[in-house]
């Protein structure tokens, strides 16, 4: 027998590959075969035929009947109603006043916009004249008075809560005498903690019946009782802008100024005339400009030099920072057992006065604790000596009025009325006496505002005279 080697170069077109051949000639014949035929799918639907729906019935509303009765109505007659006449009596005074409302066109879409205030302004009202504690002001057709319900006023030198009844019966005799043609306020003002402005009402109204009669139940229990000591309230912020003044420091006060408030307050009413019956009233020249950018940085190192020299000035004198700490907390424990103390006083001291008819006293435990001596000693540390020197500009009268000069062009001016009449009516003590200063700063002002009059007004006699036997009494007041 005859072996056979495997030679791949020699196989390698053998059998495999004559198969090859074959399929690829059978797959080029299949495709050249069916490559000219298209298979197509057409699909046909039935066409749906649509059937109108069946009409609905219509259906009538059930007419339904209802009774109406008739009223019959009276002819009316053509006969004129005879008039009832009443008799004037024989004695009956006729006094005639005219007042005169200028022509207004008015929408009768905006009829109801008008306001109470619009409509007061449009009235030409008919003068009168007006004395209030021997202040008399003359012409006056729209007046405003503004009353200080502060604390001051009722203090144990100047009669205690017995001097404010006689203020608020005289205003209220004031304001009976007005005529209705007349517009009016009132004002309750108290600067004891910050600004309480208290209006009666919040514009000028007329001095009606009505008005007159709830003006005294507003001013009656203001001042009346322990309970119920200042202005009631605060119902009132201003709608012009106030002066700028410094920030608050030991070196300025710009609550001090605060009756400038109340002042822009009384002439943001558009009144004529206005009084204030005042304890006080500051210094326009007292009245500071803030600082400048320059000032405040010079200002700034003086004082920082001013801090350095007093801490090397206590730390020779042996004070180092715990002894400072424990000197402030003797002093705020003596000041709480000062306060107690002066609770205790003014609660045994008013029980007394009670009892025998006195005024009470009105003033706050801390002016108990000092006017009685009531705080025990303790040691501090020694005092920082003079602070460094702070100037600031002046308002002055002149600024204040330049300030407020937009005010009274929009108040007044602009409506060809005359600026205010300004009336300030000074209290004091029995035995006070207004300085030659303090008169000439409020005569000075008050007549600044066209003109208006001033009076220093003593109270009653101090509270120590109010329980005195009637002959000691009576020697006292001479």
């Amino acid at each position: 027998m005859k072996l056979h080697h495997f030679n791949p170069k020699r196989e390698k077109r053998g059998l495999l590959f004559k198969v090859f051949v074959v399929v690829a000639i059978i797959q080029v014949s299949l495709l050249v075969a069916l490559s000219s035929y298209i298979v197509s799918v057409t699909y046909f639907t039935e066409e749906k035929e649509f059937v109108p729906p069946p009409s609905t019935e219509k259906i009538e509303p059930k007419v339904q009947e209802r009774k109406v009765k008739v009223r019959q109505v009276q002819e009316k007659t053509r006969k004129a109603t005879p008039r009832i006449k009443m008799p004037m009596p024989p004695d009956a005074v006729n006094s005639q006043v005219d007042v005169v409302i200028p022509d207004i066109d008015i929408d009768p879409a905006s009829i109801n916009s008008i306001t109470e205030k619009e409509m007061i302004s449009t009235v030409k009202n008919i003068t009168t004249d007006i004395d209030i504690i021997g202040v008399k002001s003359q012409n006056v057709e729209k007046v405003l008075i503004c009353v200080d319900a502060g604390r001051y006023l009722m203090t144990d030198e100047r009669g205690g809560l017995d001097t404010y009844k006689v203020i608020r019966d005289d205003i209220k005799k004031v304001i009976e005498g007005l005529p209705s043609t007349v517009l009016f306020n009132l004002m309750a003002y108290d600067l004891d903690y910050g600004t309480s402005i208290n209006f009666f009402q919040r514009n000028l109204v007329p001095a009606t019946q009505f008005n007159k009669r709830i003006a005294s139940s507003w001013i009656n229990p203001i001042n009346s009782t322990l309970d119920r000591i200042g202005a009631g309230g605060n119902n009132y912020n201003l709608k012009y802008e106030f002066p700028p003044q410094p920030p608050q420091s030991a070196h300025y006060n710009p609550y001090g100024m605060n009756i400038y408030k109340v002042y822009q307050a009384a002439i943001e009413q558009g009144a004529d005339t206005i009084y204030f019956l005042t304890t006080n009233w500051a210094d326009p020249e007292n009245m500071k400009m803030p600082w400048t950018d320059n000032d405040f940085r010079n200002y700034r190192r003086a004082e920082e030099k001013y801090h350095r020299d007093f801490a090397r000035n206590i730390r020779a004198q042996g004070w180092t920072e715990d002894k400072i700490l424990d000197a402030m907390r003797a002093e705020q424990t003596a000041n709480i057992e000062g306060i107690t103390k002066a609770r205790n006083w003014i609660k045994d001291e008013n029980a007394k006065r009670k009892a025998s008819g006195t005024s009470l006293y009105v003033g706050r435990p801390i002016e108990a604790m000092f006017q009685n001596n009531l705080r025990p000693p303790f040691e501090g540390p020694p005092g920082m000596g003079a602070p460094p020197p702070v100037k600031y500009k002046s308002y002055g009268r002149k600024g204040l009025f330049a300030h407020y000069e937009k005010l009274f062009k929009e108040i007044y001016r602009s409506k060809g009325l005359p600026l205010p009449r300004l009336n300030i009516i000074l209290f004091k003590g029995k035995n006070e006496e207004p300085s030659k200063q303090e008169s000439q700063i409020i005569r000075s002002f008050a007549n600044a505002n066209n003109g208006g009059r001033t009076r220093a007004l003593k109270g009653l006699r101090p509270v120590s005279e109010q329980n005195l036997p009637d002959e000691k009494a009576e020697e006292g007041q001479k």
